[in-house]
């Protein structure tokens, strides 16, 4: 879960916002005007959706190359006798 926390409230209390997340606190959304603008983690999350999130791009890129080769398969299959003959 998370806690919001406004972007003024943010610098008048950096210190003590970072003293929070350090001592294993919750997450913090930080708001300008209402809006989302950045997020404050813990090393241990951010280090966790950066392997989240290389994970997901090594995921996407096996399906990318899978699809390539079927793409090689079915435009060299005029020929088939080449994979049928092991070739």
């Amino acid at each position: 879960m998370h806690e919001e926390i406004g972007a003024r409230e943010l610098r008048r209390d950096l210190r003590s916002v970072l003293d929070h997340i350090a001592a294993g606190g919750d997450r913090l959304m930080v708001l300008r005007n209402g809006q989302e603008i950045a997020a404050i983690v813990r090393p241990s999350d951010l280090t966790a959706l950066e392997t989240a999130d290389h994970s997901s791009m090594e995921y996407h890129e096996t399906l990318q190359q899978a699809k390539l080769r079927e793409i090689k398969w079915l435009r060299d299959g005029l020929d088939i006798s080449r994979y049928e003959n092991g070739q």
